[in-house]
């Protein structure tokens, strides 16, 4: 067996969560008398951390960033239970890879929505690691995550699976030093995964067993 364990990004891998974001911006926006989202800035963000975020989907003055954040935040709490839901085939295949693999989730989401979610969600007791963005000193695309992850389980980086949906994950696990498998129905298009040069790519959450093999 190569790997031992297999990590996880978050949104847009295991769990669609775009809707929730994009609607907690628009609420920001809102509140901030800004006039509106720049939705496309705001995809290509998602995988980064929080306020890189609300910086490419809100055009602030450099005053607004605190408060933007404050507000995201209290807004996504609003809306995200009712908005998030894992993708098609995300538990059935956590259960078979839970059988035989370490499992670990690497997100910038904080860590106590991060853990909040999962929990709603069903699925944390799947998981040996999680991190989140208080874990680590540098965010995605740096590997701290990944590492933090391969330290705790003691796990060597070729024996590990690094899975995402975004340029970010991909570029996190390469310098982790471990292989990586892109997801394409996430936030990020094939093309622009595939110039990463991922050790694989996939269109469906329950095509990871296919890397396995």
């Amino acid at each position: 067996m190569k790997y031992r364990l297999i990590v996880f990004d978050f949104d847009g891998t295991l769990a669609d969560s775009e809707a929730s974001i994009m609607e907690a911006l628009r609420l920001v926006a809102r509140d901030l008398g800004l006039p509106g989202v720049d939705f496309s800035g705001a995809r290509r963000s998602i995988g980064l951390p929080l306020q890189r975020t609300i910086e490419m989907g809100l055009a602030l003055e450099p005053g607004q960033v605190f408060e933007a954040v404050e507000l995201y935040r209290k807004h996504y709490k609003e809306v995200a239970y009712d908005s998030t839901a894992l993708f098609p085939g995300v538990k059935e295949t956590l259960d078979r890879l839970q059988q035989n693999h370490l499992l670990a989730v690497a997100s910038s989401k904080s860590r106590q929505g991060l853990l909040a979610m999962m929990r709603h969600l069903g699925i944390i007791d799947r998981f040996s690691f999680i991190a989140g963005a208080q874990d680590v000193q540098q965010g995605k695309p740096a590997p701290d995550m990944v590492l933090l992850a391969l330290e705790a389980l003691g796990i060597s980086a070729e024996q590990c699976l690094v899975v995402g949906d975004t340029v970010y994950d991909i570029e996190m696990g390469h310098r982790a030093g471990a292989d990586t498998c892109a997801v394409t129905y996430g936030n990020n298009s094939p093309e622009d995964l595939n110039s990463f040069k991922p050790t694989f790519l996939i269109d469906s959450f329950h095509d990871v067993m296919a890397c396995l093999a």
